[in-house]
Formats: C-alpha cells, structure tokens, sequence
C-alpha cells in the first residue's frame, strides 16, 4: 500500500510509465500469487469447540465473583468432548496454586475420558514476583500438562516501563506486570496436529510467529494450526475486535496456516489458511463455536523470508527515490 501511494504520486512526475508499471506489477503480481497453494493439507482435520463466555470485566477479576467464573467454564468445557477445545485468555483468572481443590484434575480426567485436547487461558506464578500469562494444555496421552507464556507483552497493561510504576497502580491493573516467556516455544500435539498458541495481540507481530514456524525443529514445534486466545472486552464496544479480526486473517495468509480464535467477547473465529472465515459467533454474546479445522503443512515465502523481503522493498524505494532525484537535477 506504501509504495503504491507513492507510485501514485509520481504519476505527477515524467516518471509515469514506470510508476504505473509498478502499480500493475504489485497488484497483478498480488492477485496472481493468491493462485498458488505454498501449504498443504496435513492428517485429519480437528473438531473444535471454541468458548466465548462474554464474562464482564467488572465481575472477572472481583473475588466475590470468581467462583461463578469458574464454575461457568467447567460446566461449559466438560459439557461435551472435541478433538480441541479453548477458552479465552485469563478465562481462568487466578494462579494453578489459588484454585480450589480438584478444579483442574476435573479438566485432566475429561480430557482422558473423552480423547479431547483442553487449552486454559491462566496466569502463571513461578515465585511470589514471578508470573505470566500464559495457557495450560491438557490432553489424554500427555504426561504433564503443557505451558505456552506470552512473550511480547504490553506496556503498562503486562510490564510496567521504568518509571511508571505509579500509573499501573494508580489503573488498578491486575496482572500488570508480567514475566516474558520465552521467544521460541513448542507446540501442543492435538490428535495429528500441531497447535501453536499466541496470546492477544501476540498476533500482530507476523515476524515472530513465522519465526516460531522456521524454527519449528528447533523449538520442537513444526505448527499446523496457530491458536489465539485473547481478552478484549477491555477495549470496550470500539474497532478493536474487528481490528483484531483482520489482524488474525494477515498471519494466516502469510503463514499458510488457519487460525482459531477463542475470545471472552469477540471474535471467535475460525479462519482457513487463505483468510477465510469459516466459522464465527456474534461478538458481545455467550457461546461455543463448534467447527473442524484442517491443519496445514510447509514453508510460505514470508515464513523464509519473513520481513527481509519487506524492508528490501522499502530499501529499493528509498534508493529509486534518491536516483530518480539525482537525474531531475542533472536534467535541469
């Protein structure tokens, strides 16, 4: 878009006919790439309930509510089995340690019982000043339950930049001041596919995820299908979900891999590997969506070259730009 804008203007310029070629060149050349399949299909698709609880953000977090919110995602994820099911980001809004006795052992005994694979989103604590946000999963062959940590936190709302520790404060902000995971983690084995978490907006930064895919055999991950679980009624009724949308849609074209997204509020989606929507629930409403997904495997040129190519486009426009300067000068 960038640098058809500035193609568009030299269209002012003698440099017309090379500006237009390039606008064709970006847009055909675009349009034509959609044609080629850089992924393909991989072991059976996956069943898939997705939770979306639209629990307000005055209750969530208010301990005389708490116990509600528990009970409400137990009774909503052991109510019927999937081959995957996800709840949003801090569904479950206190540590492993502060739960009440048995609450997670239900989730393990379901998912062996059933066959079904459970992702938690919940906060961590690995020490008194230790914590993140991460999710839990559990499923029915695994011998521990396996951890996912968000690792491209937010400022002031998930780390506290120095000096601002009196705004976190001064916010009441729960969970303000959070641990990085690590910026290579596994994925989680669900049936014959690959599940890599991202948490909020983990899921604007194409880069990384690529590079989680690049490196899959390095970070014992080799992904299928990318999971996002994300809180954004703290955006209130604004753009923010349907950007988020869109956010999601971008990485699954870049990657080649379909995206699923299990949200408090909206969207819950689930988009295929070309950015389509297959499957939604209204936002701002409760309820499961219930959709199969089928994983898909192989490297897409943003996956090798993530944003290399882009800056070299940026580089070659600043450079064209230099040149085309220097030649209007010595032609005058």
């Amino acid at each position: 878009m960038a640098i058809t804008a500035g193609a568009l203007l030299l269209l002012m310029h003698p440099v017309r006919k090379p500006a237009l070629s390039l606008i064709a060149a970006l847009w055909v050349g675009g349009w034509s790439l959609q044609w080629i399949d850089w992924t393909t299909p991989t072991g059976k698709p996956l069943t898939v309930r997705l939770v979306q609880a639209n629990i307000p953000l005055q209750t969530k977090f208010d301990p005389n509510h708490i116990g509600n919110t528990l009970r409400r995602y137990q009774e909503i994820v052991l109510a019927e089995p999937a081959d995957l099911i996800a709840i949003p980001e801090t569904g479950i809004p206190l540590f492993p340690q502060q739960l009440p006795a048995g609450y997670l052992d239900a989730y393990g005994k379901f998912a062996r019982k059933t066959g079904s694979a459970v992702v938690l989103g919940m906060p961590f604590a690995d020490s008194p000043t230790r914590y993140a946000n991460s999710v839990m999963g559990l499923g029915p062959t695994l011998a521990k339950p396996y951890r996912y940590d968000k690792h491209h936190l937010v400022p002031f709302g998930e780390f506290i930049p120095l000096g601002f520790r009196w705004f976190t404060d001064m916010m009441r902000i729960p969970l303000g001041d959070q641990t990085r995971g690590e910026t290579l983690q596994p994925s989680f084995a669900v049936k014959d596919q690959r599940v890599l978490p991202n948490i909020c907006y983990e899921n604007n930064f194409g880069e990384e995820i690529a590079a989680q895919l690049s490196n899959g055999k390095i970070a014992g991950s080799g992904a299928t299908v990318l999971l996002n679980v994300s809180e954004l009624a703290w955006y209130g009724e604004s753009v923010a979900i349907p950007q988020h949308l869109q956010i999601s849609q971008m990485r699954t074209l870049e990657t080649g891999r379909p995206m699923l997204a299990a949200t408090n509020n909206g969207a819950t989606v689930v988009i295929d590997h070309r950015g389509v929507i297959r499957a939604s629930l209204p936002y701002y409403q409760a309820g499961v969506l219930k959709a199969t997904v089928q994983g898909m495997t192989g490297d897409t040129p943003y996956i090798v070259l993530q944003n290399r190519l882009i800056l070299a486009l940026a580089a070659a426009s600043v450079l064209a730009a230099w040149l085309l300067s220097r030649r209007r000068k010595a032609t005058r």
